[in-house]
C-alpha cells in the first residue's frame, strides 16, 4: 500500500485542526449566548430592582388597576414584557394582554422564575414557552417582599435572536477565517513544496537529465543538493555500465564460440556474431541481419534445424542440471548443420559442438546459456586420421606381404632359379620403394608442420622443378600414354627454399599423373596477370563435395582418386609448404572432364 503523500498529510491535519475549531467555534458560540444572556439579565435585574424598589416606596402601584398601567409604561419605555404577579400567582399587571383579559390568564405561582424570586427574594431567571403570548422568552422575576408581590419581566424573541445572531456571527467569522487560512496554507504547500517535489520525482525518473529545482527554503535546498548527487551518481553508475556492458559485448562479439541467451520462456536475449555465422538461422533474406534483430524472437522459430530446436527446448524444460544431464536430457551434444544464409546452404555440413547451461541471477528467473563451437575441423581430422590409419594400415600391409612372400620364396630356393630370382628382387624392390615414398611423405609432413625457422629462400627457375617433377613420373606417364605440356616461361623465377618448392611441385605433377585418364594430358602453365601457377590434368575429377576436404591430412577424396593407391598426404604437404610462403593453394574440378589445381603467388615471392 502507497504511504500517504505529503499534501494528503496537510489536509488531514488541517482536516482534524478543522474539526478542533468548528468545536471551539460551537463552545464560543454558547459561551457568547450565555455572557449575552447573562448581560440581558443583570439589566433586566437592574430595571426590577427599581421597579420593586418604586413597589416598595408605593405599594399602590402594584395593586389593580395601577399595577396594569405601570407594566404598560415601563414596557412601552424598555421594550419588554412586564408582569406583576399577586402573592396568590394571580396577574394583576401585563404589558402584552389587555386589561379586560387579565383574568384569563392562568396562575403564575408555579412558574420556575416566580419560585426562585419568593424562596430567598433574589433574581429568579428561566427560558420557557409563554402560553399567553406563544412564543419562546427569557424570564427575570424579583420579589417586592417574601411570599409577596412578584415583579417579572421577559425578553421577546426579537431580542433572544438578537443575541444568538450576534454569537453566530461571531462563530462564522472564526470559521471562515480557519477555512481561509487553511486554504491559504494548503496553497501554499502545494506551489511550494508538494508540486516542486512531483516536479522533481518525475524529472529523477530520467537520470540523463540534471535535477534542478528552485528551493523556497533551506531544508529543501539541503533536499535537491541531496538528489542532485544523487543523479550525478547515477548518471556516473549509468556510464560505467554502459561501457561495461558495451565491452562484455565487443568481447562476446569476438568470441569464435557462438553463444546465445534464452529465457526462461525460450526467447532469445542475446546473440552474438560468431552464432550468426555457425547456426542455421531465418535471416529474413537480411544479409545484414545481426544480433539485435533476432532479440525477443523464439529461438526455436529462429533456429533452421529442427534437432537443435527440439534439443534446446528439451534442456530449458527438464531444469538445471549439475552433472551433463537433467531428466535423461544431455546438456551437450554434436550435431549436423547445413549452414544456411538467405536461404542457401554451404558446399558442406558443419559439426556443431553444442553445450548448454542454467543462468538464474540472484532475485531473476531462470536462463539459459546456449554454446556451440564449431568441430567440423577436429572430426575431420579424427575422420581422417581413422582413414589414415586404415590406408596407411593397408599400403603398409600390401608391400610387406609382397616383400615377406617373395623373400620367402627366394629363401625356400627360389635363389637357385635365375630367372625367378630377378623377378621377384624386382618386386622386392618396387615395394620397398612404395614404402621409402609412404615415409617420405610422413617425414616431409611432419617437418613442415614444425618448421619455425624462416625458410632459407633463394631464387629458383619455376619451369627447371616442372620438367624435374615430370622426369620423376615420365615412365608412369608414359605407360599410360599421357603426354605433358610444359608451359612456364623459362625465366620465372621464386624466392623459395628448393625442397619447398620441389615439393609443392612434385607433388601436384604426382596426382595430375597418378589421377588422370589413359591416353590423357597434363598441362603446367603460368598466369603472369593472375600470379598463378596451373597444373591441370584430363582425369575423372573431384565430387563437388570432397573439393573443401582434398587439402586435408589422410583425406583421399571419393570416386576414382579413392581406388589409387596413395595415403593422401600429397595434397597436406603442397598445402603446408604454400603457407610458409603465404601462397594461395587452390583447387577446381569438373568429373569427367579433369582437375586444375593452382598456386597463387605474392608479388614478393617473384623474382626478377
Amino acid at each position: 500500500m502507497p504511504r500517504p503523500s505529503l499534501l494528503s498529510r496537510l489536509y488531514l491535519l488541517l482536516g482534524v485542526l478543522g474539526l478542533g475549531f468548528i468545536g471551539l467555534a460551537f463552545y464560543l458560540h454558547r459561551t457568547t449566548e450565555s455572557l449575552l444572556t447573562r448581560d440581558l439579565g443583570r439589566e433586566l435585574a437592574g430595571d426590577l430592582a427599581f421597579l420593586v424598589d418604586l413597589g416598595r416606596n408605593d405599594p399602590s402601584l402594584l395593586q389593580p388597576p395601577r399595577a396594569d398601567s405601570l407594566a404598560r409604561a415601563v414596557s412601552r419605555y424598555k421594550g419588554y414584557r412586564v408582569t406583576i404577579i399577586a402573592p396568590d400567582g394571580a396577574v394583576v399587571g401585563e404589558s402584552h394582554v389587555p386589561a379586560e383579559r387579565l383574568g384569563e390568564i392562568a396562575n403564575h405561582a408555579d412558574r420556575a422564575e416566580v419560585k426562585a424570586a419568593r424562596a430567598d427574594t433574589a433574581l429568579g431567571q428561566s427560558l420557557h414557552y409563554s402560553q399567553t403570548v406563544g412564543m419562546t422568552m427569557f424570564y427575570a422575576a424579583k420579589s417586592v417582599s417574601s411570599g409577596g408581590t412578584v415583579i417579572r419581566m421577559a425578553a421577546g424573541p426579537a431580542t433572544l435572536d438578537d443575541f444568538r445572531a450576534a454569537a453566530r456571527r461571531t462563530a462564522m467569522w472564526a470559521i471562515l477565517l480557519f477555512i481561509m487560512a487553511a486554504g491559504v496554507i494548503a496553497l501554499w504547500v502545494s506551489q511550494r513544496i508538494s508540486q516542486p517535489l512531483l516536479r522533481l520525482r518525475g524529472e529523477a525518473r530520467d537520470v540523463s537529465k540534471p535535477l534542478r529545482w528552485e528551493a523556497p527554503f533551506r531544508e529543501a535546498e539541503i533536499l535537491n543538493e541531496a538528489f542532485v548527487d544523487y543523479a550525478d551518481a547515477i548518471q556516473n553508475l549509468a556510464v560505467e555500465l554502459r561501457v561495461e556492458r558495451d565491452r562484455l559485448l565487443a568481447v562476446l562479439d569476438r568470441l569464435e564460440e557462438g553463444v546465445v541467451l534464452l529465457d526462461h520462456r525460450g526467447f532469445i536475449r542475446a546473440v552474438n556474431a560468431a552464432a550468426l555465422k555457425l547456426l542455421p538461422l531465418h535471416l529474413d533474406g537480411k544479409s545484414d541481419a545481426n544480433g539485435e534483430s533476432l532479440v525477443g524472437r523464439y529461438f526455436g522459430t529462429v533456429v533452421h534445424h529442427e534437432g537443435l530446436a527440439r534439443w534446446a527446448t528439451e534442456v530449458r524444460t527438464s531444469g538445471p542440471a549439475s552433472s551433463g544431464k537433467s531428466g535423461g536430457v544431455p546438456r551437450e551434444g554434436v550435431y549436423q548443420v547445413d549452414k544456411r544464409e538467405d536461404g542457401g546452404a554451404n558446399d558442406s555440413p558443419m559439426d556443431l559442438l553444442c553445450h548448454s547451461r542454467a543462468l538464474r541471477p540472484d532475485g531473476a528467473e531462470l536462463e539459459l546459456l546456449l554454446t556451440f563451437v564449431d568441430v567440423t575441423s577436429f572430426r575431420n581430422l579424427d575422420r581422417a586420421k581413422t582413414d589414415f590409419v586404415a590406408n596407411a594400415s593397408h599400403e603398409l600391409k600390401t608391400p610387406l606381404s609382397s616383400i615377406l612372400g617373395y623373400s620367402e620364396t627366394l629363401l625356400d630356393g627360389a635363389m637357385e632359379d635365375a630367372r625367378a630370382r630377378g623377378t621377384f628382387l624386382q618386386k622386392i624392390h618396387a615395394n620397398a620403394r612404395r614404402l621409402q615414398g609412404l615415409v617420405q611423405d610422413l617425414l616431409n609432413l611432419s617437418q613442415l608442420e614444425s618448421a619455425e625457422s624462416a625458410p632459407r629462400a633463394e631464387p629458383l627457375f619455376v619451369r627447371d622443378f616442372v620438367q624435374a617433377a615430370w622426369n620423376n613420373h615420365r615412365a608412369a606417364a608414359e605407360n599410360q600414354g599421357i603426354r605433358f605440356e610444359n608451359r612456364v616461361p623459362v625465366n620465372l623465377k621464386w624466392n623459395l627454399e628448393p625442397r619447398d618448392l620441389d615439393l609443392m611441385v612434385g607433388n601436384l605433377v604426382g596426382n595430375a599423373v597418378k589421377y588422370n585418364s589413359p591416353a590423357g594430358k597434363v598441362r603446367v602453365e603460368w598466369d603472369e596477370t593472375a600470379r598463378t601457377l596451373g597444373v591441370r590434368d584430363t582425369g575423372a575429377g573431384i565430387p563437388t563435395e570432397a573439393l573443401p576436404r582434398i587439402f586435408e591430412r589422410f583425406y583421399r577424396g571419393g570416386g576414382a582418386r579413392a581406388t589409387n593407391e596413395g595415403t593422401g598426404l600429397g595434397l597436406a604437404i603442397v598445402k603446408h609448404a604454400a603457407q610458409r610462403y603465404g601462397i594461395t593453394v587452390a583447387a577446381e574440378s569438373v568429373l569427367g572432364e579433369g582437375s586444375r589445381f593452382t598456386l597463387e603467388v605474392p608479388v614478393d615471392i617473384i623474382g626478377n
